[in-house]
């Protein structure tokens, strides 16, 4: 019996593995949307599939939110997470950033050819000079080149002009691009990737970060109650107190209704007292549906505290632990690490 290379019997004992995988995937897939009376459509298995594997950690964690206390997901929970760009729930940041990227490839090989072709234009007005000059050594008549040199001129400027003002409009593409990427097209408050890169930055530079995670509190039912265009108006409401109180501290959309503050320079008890201002301001909000001027009632928000000088990750992992100690011990309170808390 002749044996298979160890590698390709490596690779058979992989494909099984992963089939196997898939398969246990695809079953407990169906038994997650049996337990929610979700009927088992391909956009529904696809939003299990994200849910089980972990692949989008804002998706599960919104999930796990709407699901707290065993409450089942309704079909318009699903579709709103799956369609909803500034929820993560599906690929639409990453999506919306891989399409900003290809723009900016474009728009520098752009850049460069309008340069080129300047360039080229510049080095033949150069030999038309230099044969002009010729000429009128050689005897030729100086009003005619002196006409076809202000031509020649006239069409450089221009295109230089034409370069300029495509040049700058390529400037301001650029600039709308990267704050697109970076930006939540609901609320217009920084997103998820911004807040990553400004805890990178102020770490590099030595600077303390107190972070706080912000979580609206039973945000399904205002959905759920209102519909989805209200929760979003509620969602803006609590970003423009939240950005207001805690200014100039950066306030961004971290996914869902799911804010985070980063308070630089500030340490657990000065970020506990701000955040405070922040929670009390917005339950004293009176929040009602702009159409029928019907009540909603108080809309509040938990909120847990992590600082740290070298460790982004570790601080959003200590707070959003804290978010859910707040979460537990029955919303509308503010949690640090160490234990101090305040309660509505």
């Amino acid at each position: 019996m002749v044996r298979q290379p160890l590698f390709r019997r490596r690779t058979e004992l992989d494909k099984k593995s992963r089939k196997s995988t898939n398969r246990k995937t695809a079953e407990e897939a169906l038994r997650f949307l049996d337990s929610h009376m979700l009927d088992p459509t391909p956009a529904n298995y696809s939003f299990a599939y994200l849910y089980l594997t972990g692949v989008n950690t804002m998706l599960r964690k919104a999930v796990d939110g709407l699901c707290y206390d065993g409450v089942r997901l309704s079909q318009q929970d699903v579709d709103g997470l799956m369609d909803s760009p500034t929820s993560g729930a599906a690929t639409g940041n990453i999506t919306l950033i891989d399409d900003h990227e290809m723009r900016l490839r474009h728009q520098a090989l752009a850049f460069a050819e309008l340069t080129a072709a300047t360039l080229r234009d510049t080095g033949a007005f150069n030999r038309d000079l230099t044969r002009g000059v010729d000429d009128v050594t050689a005897g030729a008549d100086m009003m005619t080149i002196m006409r076809a040199m202000i031509d020649r001129t006239t069409e450089v400027e221009r295109k230089l002009a034409d370069t300029t003002r495509e040049t700058e409009r390529l400037r301001l593409d650029l600039e709308a691009a990267r704050d697109d990427a970076t930006r939540d097209a609901l609320t217009n408050l920084p997103n998820r990737r911004a807040v990553d890169r400004e805890m990178q930055s102020l770490c590099q530079k030595g600077e303390r970060i107190t972070v706080a995670f912000c979580d609206v509190d039973h945000f399904k039912l205002v959905n759920d109650r209102f519909g989805h265009a209200v929760g979003d108006r509620v969602l803006k409401a609590v970003a423009e107190t939240l950005q207001e109180v805690l200014h100039p501290h950066i306030v961004a959309r971290f996914g869902g209704e799911e804010f985070v503050a980063l308070l630089s320079g500030v340490d657990v008890d000065e970020a506990f007292a701000l955040v405070e201002r922040a929670r009390e301001a917005v339950a004293a909000r009176n929040f009602r549906v702009r159409d029928t001027d019907e009540l909603i009632g108080q809309v509040t928000f938990s909120a847990g505290i992590a600082s740290t000088l070298t460790d982004p990750s570790e601080a959003l992992r200590e707070a959003d632990h804290s978010l859910y100690d707040a979460k537990n011990g029955g919303r509308n309170r503010t949690i640090c690490k160490g234990g101090m808390r305040a309660a509505a």
